[in-house]
């Protein structure tokens, strides 16, 4: 790499692999943890950085970047729970169950799953009063609801749905996926319907649970399925800035570690040389992203395939390095007519081996690191990062030594087959262009055969007529041929 500038000295291939591998997963992770850090100062009027650093490193994991890329699941579920159950207003909810409480006694309460859901208690003359939201249904109406009722009957400070418990009740429920879709459609029936026992609105302002703040999006965002599309276009396009992000970052870290593996060797350059060359590195990756836009589209592939698929969704990084295999695929098709072998190879070698190699060790990632977290605790994430970049450096490193030749051979082998097919094809339209010919003249002796016969026939004809002195018209042959042929 010279872009005009003095060449830059790095490390041994091998070695820059792996660290360059270490970089992109560390990069990866902490940028999901600042994605995903819970905020530890809600509505704070300053920032704070070393809180917002901390945030962010107790975050930076896999099953943090895991979250991120799976939040197109709770768009879903919000968008289909909208269609199917109605969940926008109490008067179109589709429910799943109920039970009642009469005399501070549930009837039916066992019969509910200890899952996320929605709840509505309506008073006996059929009034929603209360909503509320939980991430085990049933353990929040025995531990929680009920409870507080005995205690305050006990205690003499009566419960806010004493009246109901006492007098009867019933409560209606939807069950959900998660926590963060629950939290939402109570904040936006709360805020919609303002249900009288209900004394606050749920989420109205900056949250510092991360589910909650996911929710509080949502929540924001709820009222019709249009609106709710709407929110999750938004999280997908913030998805796509946010790979953009990362990728620049990736670049800049990678091009100052060059830059300090040069000043370790004893090389001297001015300070505007290597500022020179880490910002051309750095637009170079700009440049990459406005010439090939549909690269960017990864961010929106992986948001709306986590959401659809389960296995993917387990993988955190699965759907972006798939989308990447496919483009290079693509384009690797488009472009192999007019590549030389050689170029062709190694397309096909970096296709194969790096982006082979790159979904198996991002795939044992998150894997890796929840083994490692029993035994190595907070550093897990960076260890599991460091450990899969050298495996995906040792075996690409390898893996370009034998597989070149070996696509080498297989793109022979596919020529010889290409030139023996067209051989083949040629033979074909040989053999009917002979059989066309053959088929002419069999049409030709054919008319002939027939035009000898009626001609023996009226020959035979004349010659009874002349035996019996009966005078006949004479006979024209070449007319009769003529007609025959016409």
């Amino acid at each position: 790499m010279t872009d005009g500038l003095q060449e830059l000295q790095t490390l041994p291939p091998l070695a820059n692999a792996i660290i360059d591998r270490a970089i992109d997963n560390v990069t990866r992770k902490l940028v999901a943890g600042h994605r995903n850090k819970n905020n530890s100062r809600p509505n704070a009027k300053t920032s704070d950085l070393g809180s917002a650093t901390k945030d962010t490193l107790a975050a930076a994991s896999a099953a943090s970047a895991m979250e991120v890329a799976n939040r197109g699941v709770a768009w879903k579920e919000m968008f289909q729970k909208t269609l199917s159950h109605g969940v926008s207003s109490i008067a179109t909810m589709k429910f799943d169950g109920s039970f009642t409480v009469k005399n501070g006694k549930a009837e039916g309460l066992d019969d509910v799953p200890n899952t996320p859901g929605v709840y509505v208690v309506f008073n006996q003359q059929g009034e929603a009063v209360y909503v509320g939201d939980s991430t085990k249904l049933k353990t929040r109406w025995h531990a929680g609801h009920l409870n507080e009722h005995k205690q305050g009957q006990q205690s003499d400070k009566p419960y806010k749905l004493a009246d109901e418990f006492q007098e009867g009740c019933t409560v209606k429920f939807v069950t959900m996926d998660s926590e963060a879709t629950a939290a939402a459609v109570e904040a936006h029936l709360i805020a919609k319907e303002k249900p009288a026992k209900n004394t606050r609105e749920e989420l109205k302002t900056e949250q510092g649970k991360r589910a909650n703040i996911e929710a509080k999006k949502m929540k924001d965002a709820s009222g019709s399925a249009t609106t709710i599309a709407m929110g999750a276009a938004t999280e997908a396009a913030k998805n796509v800035g946010w790979g953009v992000f990362e990728q620049l970052v990736t670049e800049l870290t990678k091009a100052l570690k060059d830059e300090l593996v040069e000043l370790a060797k004893g090389v001297s350059r001015t300070i505007k040389h290597r500022l020179q060359r880490i910002f051309n590195r750095v637009w170079k990756v700009i440049q990459a992203i406005i010439d090939a836009p549909m690269k960017v589209l990864a961010g929106i592939f992986e948001f709306v395939v986590n959401a659809v698929s389960k296995t993917i969704a387990q993988f955190y990084n699965l759907a972006k390095n798939i989308y990447d295999l496919g483009l290079s695929a693509w384009q690797l098709f488009q472009g192999a007519k007019t590549m030389t072998t050689d170029e062709l190879v190694q397309k096909v070698t970096e296709t194969l081996v790096l982006s082979g190699t790159l979904i198996l060790w991002d795939a044992l990632d998150p894997i890796l690191e929840a083994n490692l977290a029993t035994v190595v605790g907070p550093v897990a994430p960076y260890l599991s990062a460091a450990i899969c970049a050298v495996g995906y450096g040792v075996s690409s490193f390898y893996l370009q030594r034998f597989v070149p030749a070996l696509v080498k051979l297989l793109i022979a082998m596919k020529s010889d087959a290409q030139e023996a097919v067209e051989e083949m094809r040629l033979t074909c339209e040989r053999l009917i262009a002979v059989q066309e010919r053959e088929l002419i003249l069999l049409e030709d002796l054919r008319d002939y055969v027939e035009g000898s016969f009626d001609f023996e026939v009226d020959t035979r004809s004349h010659t009874i007529s002349l035996a019996s002195h009966q005078p006949v018209a004479p006979l024209d042959v070449r007319a009769r041929l003529a007609a025959r042929k016409g």
